[in-house]
Formats: structure tokens, C-alpha cells, sequence
């Protein structure tokens, strides 16, 4: 019985890590998106206003960093593989720096599970 129960708690931990994301939502003005999102009002709402700029530059990211977000989150060809994988290179650290600089900067993160 109890090797049963042992087995089913490793499957769903194991399962959990599997569904682990970098992605995550960004909310300001009433309207929330994915930060992979292809969506016109997210690239209005995060590029065209100067705000990634602002929150890459308040979180103290990398030069390159900065460049590799933007780029990434605000290119006209958006990629939702290519956000992540700039977003799955950063630190434990960098990740909470960057949410504190969304904070900062009037928007509410959440962090969420891809699944």
C-alpha cells in the first residue's frame, strides 16, 4: 500500500515538472496577455509605450538581456518558442527582478503552468 501511494506521489511530481513554464501573464489597463501572446494589444501595450524598455532596464538585466527580451516578446514575427527560451536562461533571481520591475511599472504578473 504504501509503495502504491509512493508511486502516485512521484507520477503526479513528476508530471508538475513536466508542466513548468517561463510563461506567464502580464495585466495592466483591464487587459492581460500571455508575454508569448502574437497579439497586436500586447506588443501596443508593452512595446509601442516604451515599457519593456523601461521594466528590462528596472529589473537590471543584461545589456544582451534586454536586447534578447525585446527583441523576442516585440518582434513583428513573434515566436512563442523564442520568448521562452529567452525567459527559460534566466536566474531565479533575474525572474524576480524582472516581475518586481512589471510591479513597478503598473502591471500584475502571474506566473502559470504551460500545460
Amino acid at each position: 500500500m504504501k509503495c502504491i501511494a509512493l508511486a502516485t506521489m512521484l507520477a503526479g511530481s513528476l508530471a508538475l515538472t513536466a508542466c513548468s513554464s517561463s510563461n506567464f501573464l502580464v495585466y495592466k489597463d483591464a487587459k492581460h496577455f500571455y508575454v508569448t501572446s502574437k497579439s497586436n494589444a500586447l506588443r501596443q501595450l508593452l512595446c509601442d509605450s516604451g515599457d519593456l524598455v523601461k521594466i528590462t532596464k528596472d529589473a537590471t538585466l543584461t545589456d544582451a538581456l534586454q536586447k534578447e527580451l525585446y527583441d523576442s516578446i516585440c518582434a513583428s514575427t513573434k515566436v512563442k518558442e523564442r520568448v521562452l527560451a529567452a525567459l527559460e536562461t534566466m536566474t531565479k533571481e533575474q525572474r524576480s527582478s524582472l516581475k518586481l520591475a512589471f510591479q513597478l511599472n503598473g502591471y500584475e504578473v502571474n506566473t502559470i503552468a504551460n500545460c
